[in-house]
């Protein structure tokens, strides 16, 4: 079942001048036709410019195509009438955490979403309380945002979108102004989510080694797809990859290397440690 579904999607970014005449207009998206199963995280991958966080966008109703549907467990993201009810049903988390905090201490932050869409008193309570906790920042509920980390900050976001109980949560390169702990710890969370709650998890990043644990990797170029697989599928095509100014992760890389260089080791080796694995296998 597909909780997601993109059909002949277009969106362009239009620059004006002062007199509102156009100047430029940029094609983000151009006939894209994709589709994201419902419970499968889902790894976005494309170089700035791709169209990656356009699509993103798009998700959650905070840009409407250009052409084509964009449709959230079936409901048309155009449609103004059931907007909320796809935002609901798609939460959104972005780059800079400090752009979607807005409240002076960690639990009332959380509580703010569920807050504007009515639910009753106890059950928000308890939903803070158990989104707090499924992020392991319940220790920090009665915080103020700025005295955390940035990876802490991230884990709030999340669970201001968790409380809200969506399907689905859409992540934005939400790592990107991290340290490796913070990305460690937002990048846990996600697949945490994903695996013990269901969620429905799509990451947009430009970090390679981000996508490896992934159930499914698409790539992005020029506003369509340009690749769709496993990981393991598309790691392996690292001339493609390069064509697409991207790399891959270093395991992948090396093994890659190896293999060009004659040593007959397997494809599709993403760590470091698969990658220590295929060789002692060669020793046998």
């Amino acid at each position: 079942m597909n909780i997601i579904k993109a059909i002949k999607v277009c969106y362009d970014y239009v620059s004006r001048d002062e007199n509102d005449q156009v100047i430029s207009v940029t094609h983000a998206l151009s006939d894209l036709d994709l589709e994201i199963e419902k419970g499968s995280f889902v790894c976005i991958l494309g170089h700035n410019g791709s169209g990656k966080s356009t699509f993103a966008r798009l998700l959650n109703g905070l840009s409407i195509p250009l052409s084509g549907t964009v449709l959230v467990t079936d409901i048309d993201t155009k449609n103004e009438d059931t907007l909320l009810t796809v935002r609901e049903t798609a939460g959104m988390v972005f780059q800079n955490p400090d752009n979607q905090i807005i409240a002076n201490v960690v639990e009332e932050d959380v509580a703010f979403g569920p807050e504007n869409m009515g639910i009753p008193t106890e059950e928000i309570i308890e939903r803070v309380d158990t989104a707090l906790t499924t992020v392991s920042m319940q220790e920090f509920r009665d915080k103020s945002p700025n005295r955390l980390s940035g990876g802490q900050k991230q884990r709030v976001a999340i669970a201001g979108v968790m409380a809200m109980k969506p399907e689905c949560i859409i992540l934005d390169e939400p790592t990107a102004m991290l340290d490796p702990l913070g990305r460690e710890d937002v990048l846990f969370t996600a697949h945490e989510l994903n695996k013990n709650e269901g969620i429905t998890i799509v990451l947009i990043t430009h970090n390679m080694e981000e996508a490896v644990d992934a159930d499914r990797v698409i790539v992005m170029d020029h506003g369509t797809v340009a690749m769709d697989g496993t990981p393991k599928e598309i790691f392996s095509r690292v001339e493609e990859l390069r064509k697409l100014s991207l790399n891959v992760p270093e395991a992948a890389e090396l093994s890659y290397e190896l293999k060009k260089s004659g040593l007959p080791i397997r494809d599709g080796i993403l760590t470091l440690d698969e990658l220590v694995e295929a060789l002692t296998e060669l020793k046998k």
